[in-house]
């Protein structure tokens, strides 16, 4: 089954998606996540964090506020790299306290990317990779996943 056009993405208090909902220009999604999904850079170049071995080591924290109009099309985000999950989530309250009668809640947004600080951002389709071949997206660099039914729930 083809992913659709708006993917239902469901409200979680204290979890994954507790920063998303609308304000009064659209919708928004945001939040803080630590760049370490080597899936994130299989696109845009080889792993950028290493250690003094060359060895692979987890990213920055990202804070991360994607704005979104009344239809779901992204209009723009905003990436900021930290290097503590406590900072980029204060960064994040920052970004949010910005926006006008925010309002927590479940949002439908359509596909988008954003590649910046040598990572990808966005909703982004992952059929191919299937096994079954159905239709799913993940959303980068946390990578949570929205598969069928397409009810808003999602995959860690």
């Amino acid at each position: 089954m083809p992913v659709p056009e708006l993917i239902p993405i469901s409200y979680e208090p204290d979890y994954h998606t507790d920063t998303i909902g609308t304000h009064a220009g659209g919708l928004f999604f945001g939040g803080a996540c630590r760049g370490w999904l080597v899936a994130a850079y299989e696109e845009v170049g080889e792993w950028p964090w290493r250690d003094e071995h060359g060895e692979p080591m987890p990213g920055p924290w990202f804070a991360i506020l994607h704005l979104f109009d009344h239809d779901g099309r992204h209009l723009s985000s905003e990436i900021s790299p930290f290097a503590d999950g406590t900072e980029a989530d204060r960064a994040v309250q920052r970004m949010l306290a910005r926006l006008q009668d925010v309002e927590y809640g479940d949002i439908a947004i359509r596909l988008f990317r954003v590649d910046a600080h040598g990572c990808i951002f966005g909703l982004i389709d992952e059929t191919e990779k299937s096994e079954d071949g159905d239709g799913h997206v993940d959303y980068y660099p946390h990578q949570i996943g929205f598969y069928e039914p397409g009810d808003g729930s999602y995959d860690t």
